[in-house]
């Protein structure tokens, strides 16, 4: 079974994923195929094969019922073993997303570390600086700001995306 891969808009990683479906399939490639095999928008997809055809390295036919396909010219399949996707560098590779109570309780713990677990460490550091200064004016401000950077921190861990640098 495959790891699922990160959503992209990313134009290379969809032509990049264009390449390894062509060549390690006998699919016709469309746009809504592309865009889920990706995975990424079907707009994003259809970008990607509208530029591809322009520069001539793919044909566009279109059939009576005005279905688009795509061609690849000279398509000649290759070994699954020897398929691209093995070369995806790791930067790109999946990633689990954060839990939100795991995050919530590591700032709960330390104000902003879950936001650091989620990916956002400009906002930890934020989180951080802010809960400290309010507990340095009073309790209650300090308590305060602490829960709401607790449900932050869910927050960030919930609506987690990953990168793709």
């Amino acid at each position: 079974m495959r790891a699922a891969l990160p959503r992209t808009a990313d134009p290379p990683m969809i032509e990049h994923r264009l390449l390894d479906l062509a060549y390690t399939t006998d699919a016709i490639i469309t746009a809504p195929l592309l865009a889920y095999y990706t995975p990424c928008s079907i707009e994003d997809a259809d970008r990607v094969l509208d530029r591809l055809v322009v520069e001539n390295r793919l044909r566009m036919e279109i059939d009576d019922n005005g279905n688009i396909t795509y061609e690849v010219p000279n398509r000649q399949r290759i070994a699954p073993q020897r398929a691209l996707m093995r070369y995806v560098p790791a930067a790109i590779e999946a990633r689990t997303p954060p839990n939100a109570g795991a995050a919530a309780l590591l700032s709960m713990v330390v104000p902003g570390a879950g936001q650091l677990y989620a990916g956002r460490p400009l906002t930890a550091v934020a989180w951080f600086v802010l809960v400290t200064m309010g507990y340095m004016l009073l309790v209650i401000p300090g308590v305060l700001l602490h829960i709401l950077c607790v449900a932050s921190a869910a927050g960030a861990a919930h609506q987690w995306r990953p990168s793709m640098a």
